[in-house]
């Protein structure tokens, strides 16, 4: 009986070992410089359907996007070079500048006052 929970419990120890590293969840916060409503849902539908994203989320406040994700599929890096592909900048990443002179003048820097 002893040898029965001793494995039962090795089991469990395993099987909530393995679960939480095959996860890989990890949270981001990327400072962007978003101006508006049109940044926000261009930055979050973006984010939202990328593989390996889980969730995104821009709070306009503090213009900080929220970024949950699974690292085994993408990077933070990667995350951020997708924003800056979007025309902001994310962090050290600086917007890219063709994608950014393309957005609505009420999304570009100076554009919302």
């Amino acid at each position: 009986m002893n040898k029965l929970i001793m494995l039962l419990v090795l089991s469990f120890t395993f099987s909530c070992g393995m679960a939480n590293s095959q996860g890989g969840k990890e949270v981001v916060k990327i400072q962007t410089n978003a101006q508006c409503g049109q940044c926000k849902e261009r930055i979050e539908e973006k984010l939202n359907y990328t593989s390996g994203v889980s969730y995104a989320e821009l709070n306009l406040d503090n213009k900080v996007v929220e970024v949950k994700y699974n690292s085994a599929k993408i990077t933070a890096e990667e995350i951020r070079k997708i924003i800056s592909d979007l025309g902001y900048n994310a962090d050290e990443v600086k917007a890219d500048a063709e994608a950014q002179s393309n957005l609505p003048k009420c999304c570009q820097p100076g554009g919302h006052k």
